[in-house]
């Protein structure tokens, strides 16, 4: 009998299903496309009808190769994940290996466990076209896009700048909040705070005003109060006491699942999704490769009968049944693509415990939160008593208010404790004299809002209808490759060359940054998937509107766009003026007769009228120039780090500071050294080429060896984080898991 193929896109999820069904079946993975748009051309015909040029793309000519050998005289079942990207693989690989749509060879599923792996390849269906249609034109509309508008800002900025559909909305955000954070002006005012009955409080109203809506604004009118409520007597004049009910959580989506990580693991988007995408293709569980998590790109909170029944059944066991949750109708958001599961355990009785020494530090981390969260949702509310006491003087003129909570019922909190108690629950009594203590008088200032974190930007751009689950972590990661934006801990800070690209594209492109007309896009993508709406038809209508704005931008284009007045004077004692060229920002005269480079690692802090330039200086370095006898000092160049002389202009010395790779030569054990190409792209030499050694690679070599072989890891660039990987058997390694020779 001959051996069906199944094709999925990861090597690791090839190793997990092949276990499942066995020798009458052969899994393989296109790791990843094979298959997009040319990266040195449009790759986009527009003449009538829209047509893309796709190609191999470049390194998989080996797998559409090994794949084409693969499938010769087999039946073929696509398994690429279930989503529109995946979709769109699937219809790549059938149109490589001249697979026909009309046949059922697509076959989908939501977690990798034996049952569903089983059932799946039993009801093959045809490659969805409507979804793959709706993903062409998404990967179309992204093209026309950065192709066309990349070069008016290379033009612009004079360097290789990028503009995005999504990313570009995404980075108005940003630069909108930091506008309203810098041109933030702080008001001052006062507070009275007390300790009352062991909880700390502040004043709520004062002569009938109430304080949380109009503070003390004056000094004198605070000191005042402080002195009346100083010479008072107090007493409980209210206590309200409530039974409230805490509803169980909802399971996590990818959405939530990014945010909650982010704030409670402390995981970058990318981080996670990284992880996650291990925990769902299946990990090493004593010899036996097992998917422990569900499909983690999806927007729906819906959790499959079977899975709820189970975790039922462990709630019971474990904690009785008065902690397993009613049934609740949940209701996606109205844009949901509902095709997948939330994300959820594929095993409810496989416990964060039970994988303790099994998993690395963050794999169980982000398990456990998954768990707990799935197990969580299942559970019934918690419950807590909640206690308002009111206090005042004998005049009802100074109020406080204290809040005390005590759980009654733990409910879900008993896997997910929210540790909503107050440290104690007093019993008081109407009437019953109060002290209030530690009485403080203390000046405050309002805050500026607060800037996007990782998870916070996620939750923005899913309530304003931009992207999608799986875009989230690829447009936050491309803001910070591009240098738009810097982490600074959590927080997202637009960059100064972030800030002028985001507003010259609102400028001269309002569509493409409108959060309104972006959102408009995935509801016309939506649309697609369903059939409602033609793709042709959307892409023409795009193009037309864009074509007319880009040519009315290309005319009325000035190559002085940029020119910020800074801080920094001229030899004549005028304000500079901030302008870019071929290697970045620089500093001009208004009359242009002098010029002024901005060393690297300059602080710019711009608010919307004036930029302040906070120069850096040079490394002073022990060492004197060969030349003239100056001090030579550490420079950042246009290609890194390099020394020169401290008279620089009038010295010209200056020598490269080589940079190594974290790792020795593979063949010679010598140092590697990283170069650039005459295209700009990194390579890695060894510093004993060509006299001892011809070690020469695009990837950085490591100190690390593969486990399997025993030959050299080596660090590369995958979906926004970095992998060790084989050259030898392809196996990819997380550095935090591996030992050092």
């Amino acid at each position: 009998m001959t051996k069906k193929l199944v094709i999925v896109e990861s090597p690791a999820k090839a190793k997990t299903i092949q276990k499942y069904l066995g020798r009458d079946y052969e899994v393989s993975s296109s790791q990843g496309h094979v298959r997009d748009l040319p990266e040195s051309k449009f790759g986009v015909k527009i003449n009538g009808k829209i047509e893309p040029e796709f190609e191999i793309i470049e390194g998989k000519e080996k797998i559409v190769k090994e794949l084409k050998t693969l499938s010769k005289d087999k039946e073929v079942l696509l398994a690429t994940d279930n989503d529109r990207e995946g979709e769109s693989i699937a219809w790549h690989l059938a149109e490589i290996l001249g697979l026909s749509v009309k046949d059922e060879n697509r076959i989908v599923f939501n977690e990798i466990t034996e049952k569903v792996i089983k059932e799946s390849v039993k009801s093959p269906r045809n490659v969805d076209l409507k979804m793959v249609d709706s993903q062409l034109t998404r990967r179309i509309l992204d093209r026309i896009v950065g192709y066309k508008v990349s070069p008016i800002l290379w033009r612009v900025f004079k360097g290789k700048l990028s503009a995005g559909r999504v990313q570009s909305a995404a980075l108005r955000m940003l630069v909108d909040q930091e506008k309203k954070v810098r041109t933030f002006k702080p008001q001052q005012y006062y507070e009275i705070k007390a300790q009352i009955f062991g909880e700390k409080t502040k004043l709520k109203s004062f002569d009938g005003e109430d304080l949380d809506k109009k503070p003390f604004k004056k000094a004198d009118e605070a000191q005042k109060a402080f002195d009346y409520i100083s010479k008072s007597k107090f007493k409980v004049i209210d206590v309200a006491n409530v039974e409230v009910k805490v509803k169980a959580p909802l399971p996590f989506k990818t959405s939530t699942l990014q945010q909650t990580a982010s704030s409670v693991l402390g995981f970058t988007v990318s981080k996670t999704m990284k992880l996650a995408q291990e925990l769902y293709e299946g990990v090493d569980l004593d010899g036996e490769m097992t998917a422990l998590i569900t499909y983690m790109r999806t927007d729906s909170y819906r959790i499959s009968d079977l899975a709820k029944a189970e975790s039922k059944k462990y709630i019971e066991k474990h904690f009785g049944k008065d902690f397993i949750g009613l049934n609740r109708v949940i209701k996606n958001a109205e844009n949901a693509q509902d095709a997948h599961e939330a994300v959820r355990p594929t095993y409810p009785d496989m416990t964060p415990e039970k994988l303790k020494g099994k998993l690395s530090k963050d794999l169980l981390a982000l398990y456990s939160l998954i768990w707990k969260r799935f197990m969580a949702s299942q559970m019934s509310d918690s419950v807590y008593k909640k206690s308002t006491i009111t206090v005042s003087d004998e005049q009802n003129s100074a109020i406080f208010t204290v809040e005390f909570r005590k759980r009654i019922f733990d409910g879900f909190e008993r896997v997910d404790d929210t540790k909503g108690e107050t440290k104690n629950f007093p019993e008081v009594k109407k009437g019953q004299n109060v002290n209030v203590e530690d009485l403080s008088l203390e000046e405050e200032m309002t805050s500026p809002p607060p800037r996007y974190t990782e998870a916070t930007l996620v939750k923005k751009l899913e309530t304003a209808g931009i992207g999608r689950p799986s875009t989230y972590a690829t447009i936050i990661q491309t803001l910070l490759d591009r240098k738009y934006v810097v982490r600074d801990k959590k927080t997202l800070i637009p960059t100064f060359l972030g800030i002028i690209v985001s507003e010259f594209l609102s400028k001269e492109f309002t569509k493409i940054v409108d959060l309104k007309f972006t959102a408009t896009m995935e509801e016309e993508l939506d649309l697609i998937e369903k059939g409602k709406e033609n793709w042709q038809k959307v892409l023409k209508n795009f193009n037309t509107d864009f074509e007319l704005n880009l040519n009315n931008v290309k005319a009325n284009l000035k190559d002085s766009f940029i020119s910020i007045e800074t801080n920094v004077k001229a030899p004549d004692g005028t304000y500079m003026y901030l302008k870019y060229g071929r290697y970045g920002p620089y500093l001009e005269s208004k009359n242009g007769d002098h010029k002024m480079s901005i060393p690297s690692g300059s602080k710019i802090d711009y608010d919307w009228q004036k930029a302040n330039i906070e120069m850096a200086k040079p490394e002073i370095l022990d060492e004197k120039c060969p030349k003239c006898g100056a001090p030579l000092v550490k420079r950042m160049g246009r290609y890194g780090e390099f020394i020169s002389c401290s008279r620089y202009p009038e010295c010209d010395y200056t020598r490269a500071i080589p940079k190594y790779a974290r790792g020795k030569c593979p063949k010679c054990g010598g140092n590697v050294v990283e170069r650039k190409s005459k295209k700009g792209k990194t390579f890695f030499i060894c510093e004993n080429n060509p006299t001892i050694c011809d070690f020469i690679s695009w990837y950085e070599p490591s100190d690390y060896r593969c486990p399997k072989d025993g030959e050299v890891l080596y660090y590369k660039k995958k979906k926004g984080s970095e992998v060790l990987f084989c050259q030898t058997c392809k196996k990819e390694y997380e550095e935090s898991n591996l030992k050092k020779d």
